[in-house]
């Protein structure tokens, strides 16, 4: 398990297959509706609170966000949302898809523009960068709810290929920089 503090308002916590088993539910289950699913969720920011230092109430109104790994773990996000005067203080669980897109280049120097265009933007969970016979291979994983047009910025310095490389890269490919790419690559522009 792993708990970032992204801002002060949202947590990230990734757990991997070993983590779900450990906490006897899937991805599949979650479910706000389901007692299981809350034990689950109160659990987890319990551990945050005691991991991070800080106090997380949970009275207040909270958008849980559930994202699927590909090797059977999950994130979850917790944001605490503004509070609204005579609104219900209530709990929202939305589960999505990570979504991967793959760039690649032959010059190291525009994936790292392309870096730091992406760096502004934000929801980035994670970035690597692979390299084989003089090619860059830079891929991303957005959040489900990222609403920005990252094509246009990637097509501005790259060429958007297929989230079915991703395998060949990961076997075949030099893996150069991960977890976070691209902001290894931003600072050193």
């Amino acid at each position: 398990m792993k708990i970032i503090a992204q801002t002060d308002n949202r947590i990230c916590i990734e757990l991997t297959r070993e983590d779900m088993e450990e906490l006897d539910i899937t991805y599949d289950e979650l479910d706000y509706g389901n007692i299981e699913t809350r034990r689950v969720l109160w659990t987890l920011l319990d551990e945050a609170r005691h991991e991070l230092g800080r106090n997380i109430c949970l009275t207040q109104r909270l958008l849980i966000e559930a994202v699927p790994d590909h090797d059977g773990g999950c994130s979850i996000f917790f944001t605490v949302m503004e509070q609204t005067e005579g609104k219900n203080q209530s709990k929202q669980l939305i589960k999505g898809v990570r979504q991967r897109i793959v760039c690649i280049s032959d010059k190291i120097d525009n994936i790292g523009k392309l870096s730091k265009a992406l760096s502004g933007l934000g929801g980035i969970l994670k970035s690597e960068l692979y390299g084989s016979e003089g090619k860059y291979r830079l891929v991303i994983q957005m959040e489900s709810v990222f609403t920005g047009d990252i094509n246009a910025v990637i097509c501005e310095f790259c060429d958007i290929e297929d989230d079915s490389v991703i395998p060949y890269t990961y076997e075949h490919w030099k893996r150069l920089m991960s977890p976070d790419a691209v902001g290894i690559l931003c600072a050193l522009q």
